[in-house]
């Protein structure tokens, strides 16, 4: 095969029987998964981000790892061309000409004009018109109550400011490539600007049937992660350390491997990480002190690790000595969190102390 028939080789979505219509809803499953995975690729760094470790920006900059830039680049892109896509799509049940930069298809052109047929192959070279253009026709369309009014939450200023910006830096990612959000900012423009629009759009009684496209897997904890986090970052003050704990939560939902539909698969998944958690703990030198249920998968596998330290003396001696858990992580969903964290308890959730330390 030549080149032209390589790249024609494959299908549309619309032409085969799913829940969506088009990349939106998967763009939008890796824009959450990239933005609660955020707080993973932080690890070495995060401390000093809850407890102003440093007063020099630079040098925390420094401290950025690359797992963090790619999750940053993933959540900013995904989370754009999502909505962009809904956009569009909005636009296109109204007429497909909207969207569409037709202006030398003419014969296309007319049998959209005309309601004729028009088949998905016809469609499939023609470009659709920019981010910007796509949302100031919507915006306008809306302004002149030509769409239902449940869009109406697109055309308020505080969202139009919000998408204005979101879109700038899909750009400053997709044209220079050098600019990424610090840790916090990224907490707040996600989680108070992007994320009630993104929980407005879910909220459509047309894309409601989706969830299962999109979604993570329902805590035990019996929390929503997405609503958790846009109630923490509408406050004036955010909880920097609160949100990290709920990103992790809503990464290890993702990565949940128990089936909630066919539960005969999980047997041996639970079987295999409850035997994982006693090895650990049941190791010679083990690390491990402790296990409990995991606040996500509710597999008993969520395995403590305790560290020591101490103050040496010149002569090799230690004039003080002490012991502390370091990190929990669970077996099965791979929920994982550090002691620079606080307790669950301290940001509202009924969940064990998992952080203690003491003297020798």
């Amino acid at each position: 095969m030549n080149i032209n028939e390589i790249v024609s080789n494959g299908f549309s979505i619309n032409d085969i029987e799913r829940k969506f219509s088009s990349f939106a809803f998967i763009s939008l499953k890796t824009a959450l998964n990239s933005f609660f995975s955020t707080y993973k690729s932080s690890t070495l760094f995060i401390h000093s981000i809850l407890n102003g470790g440093t007063s020099n920006i630079n040098e925390v900059d420094r401290q950025y790892a690359t797992d963090y830039i790619e999750h940053y680049a993933e959540t900013i892109i995904h989370f754009q061309h999502f909505i962009e896509l809904v956009c569009k799509e909005i636009l296109r049940e109204k007429n497909e000409l909207l969207v569409l930069n037709i202006d030398r298809q003419h014969e296309i052109f007319y049998k959209l004009l005309n309601n004729e047929e028009v088949t998905s192959l016809e469609l499939e070279g023609i470009r659709t018109i920019e981010f910007n253009t796509t949302y100031e026709r919507l915006f306008n369309l809306i302004k002149a109550g030509k769409l239902d009014s449940k869009y109406n939450f697109f055309a308020t200023q505080k969202n139009k400011d919000a998408l204005n910006k979101l879109n700038t830096l899909r750009n400053r990612i997709w044209h220079r490539g050098t600019f990424v959000l610090r840790y916090e900012a990224l907490d707040v423009f996600i989680g108070k600007f992007i994320l009630p629009i993104i929980n407005e759009i879910i909220s459509l009684p047309e894309f409601m049937s989706l969830k299962s496209s999109w979604s993570y897997k329902p805590l035990t904890l019996g929390i929503d992660p997405l609503s958790e986090i846009i109630i923490e970052c509408s406050k004036d003050s955010y909880n920097a350390g609160k949100v990290a704990f709920i990103k992790e939560l809503g990464r290890a939902a993702y990565n949940n491997p128990l089936h909630f539909k066919f539960k005969f698969f999980n047997d041996e998944i639970i079987k295999h990480s409850l035997n994982t958690a006693e090895a650990e703990l049941n190791a010679y030198h083990s690390q491990a002190t402790a296990i409990y249920d995991c606040p996500v998968c509710g597999v008993k596998s969520l395995t403590s690790y305790e560290d020591s330290d101490g103050e040496q003396e010149s002569d090799g001696s230690y004039s003080s000595y002490w012991t502390f858990s370091w990190y929990i992580k669970c077996h099965c969903c791979s929920f994982k969190i550090s002691r620079e964290l606080k307790n669950p308890k301290e940001y509202g959730y009924d969940l064990p102390d998992y952080w203690y330390s003491y003297d020798h």
